[in-house]
C-alpha cells in the first residue's frame, strides 16, 4: 500500500465522515431527504467513512485490515455516485465519489 496517497485517502475520508456527522441536524435532515435516505442510515454511512478511514490506517500495520477497508470504501462511494445520480446532482458531484474511490483502489494497487 502507498503510504503517501493511502494518508491522503485516510484523511479525506476522516474528514467527510466527522464533518457530516458534527453538521447541524437540519442540515443532516436535508442532506439525507436529498439522497432519499432515513436519518439514521446518513448517519450510519458518515459513522462507515470514519471507520473505513480508521481501518485504512490499520491497513499499514495490518494490510489485510487495509485491503478489506478499501474495498468496503470503494463499494461505498459506488453507492454514494449512483445516489447522486439518482438525485439528479451535477457531473462534479458524480465525480467526487468515483475520484475517492480510484484513489482508494490507488492506494492499495500502487
Amino acid at each position: 500500500m502507498n503510504t503517501v496517497l493511502a494518508g491522503i485517502v485516510i484523511v479525506f475520508f476522516g474528514v467527510q465522515g466527522i464533518a457530516r456527522l458534527s453538521a447541524a441536524p437540519e442540515h443532516q435532515r436535508a442532506a439525507a431527504y436529498h439522497f432519499g435516505v432515513s436519518l439514521s442510515e446518513y448517519r450510519k454511512v458518515s459513522g462507515l467513512l470514519i471507520l473505513g478511514g480508521l481501518g485504512l490506517a490499520a491497513g499499514l500495520a495490518v494490510p489485510p485490515l487495509g485491503v478489506a477497508a478499501a474495498v468496503v470504501l470503494v463499494i461505498l462511494m459506488m453507492i454514494v455516485a449512483g445516489l447522486r445520480v439518482l438525485s439528479q446532482d451535477g457531473a462534479l458531484r458524480v465525480a467526487l465519489p468515483l475520484a475517492a474511490a480510484a484513489l482508494t483502489a490507488g492506494a492499495l494497487v500502487w
